[in-house]
């Protein structure tokens, strides 16, 4: 049995349909990004609230939520492992994978080399995960979002170390959790 070779509609017409259900199943993990912009924004905001006050030998304790963020992350999409799994949705998963483990190894590891340059870095990486996120479903909040990410951390550069968790934590509210649950209102919206 041979099968006949699909034409140029038909291949256009499969890869559509690839995109939307990879761009379906991202807006239901709206949750996802919705969770990581309130802990981004939590560690962030708390961090600079306490160099604010003087506190900057325990400023970073805040972070100490990411790891927890990162099981939490992996146990939800171990549940949904049983959904349909297609290319855009691996590389999504691969680019987040490799984005977050570099994000953990530098502010674990690297952050007294990197000192004022880390959150910087963070964001730009952030926004590259992001942007290719929202550039592989097709969402232009999602790639917006994630270019403004990477503008944050470019900012960042031109500012007082001490002004960066602000950044952080503002641009995680706005780029990430606003995004989410605007997100989670669509899917909710379309599954009435």
């Amino acid at each position: 049995m041979q099968e006949e070779p699909f034409s140029p509609e038909q291949s256009l017409a499969l890869i559509a349909q690839v995109i939307e259900e990879a761009k379906s199943k991202f807006e239901e993990n709206g949750v996802i990004y919705f969770m990581w912009g309130a802990i981004l924004g939590f560690a962030a905001l708390l961090q600079y609230g306490l160099l604010k006050n003087g506190q900057e030998e325990i400023s970073y304790y805040g972070y100490f939520i990411v790891p927890v963020g990162a099981l939490v992350s992996w146990y939800y999409y171990a549940k949904k492992k049983s959904a349909r799994r297609n290319q855009v949705s691996t590389n999504i998963s691969i680019t987040w994978g490799v984005v977050s483990l570099n994000l953990m190894i530098l502010g674990f590891f690297f952050n007294f080399v990197l000192q004022e340059h880390l959150t910087p870095l963070m964001l730009i990486l952030m926004g590259i995960g992001t942007t290719i996120s929202g550039g592989l479903v097709r969402s232009r909040l999602i790639l917006l979002a994630g270019v403004l990410l990477n503008i944050s951390g470019f900012v960042c550069f031109q500012l007082n170390w001490l002004e960066h968790p602000l950044v952080l934590g503002i641009s995680a509210i706005l780029f990430i959790l606003v995004p989410g649950l605007l997100l989670m209102s669509k899917h909710k919206r379309n599954n009435v």
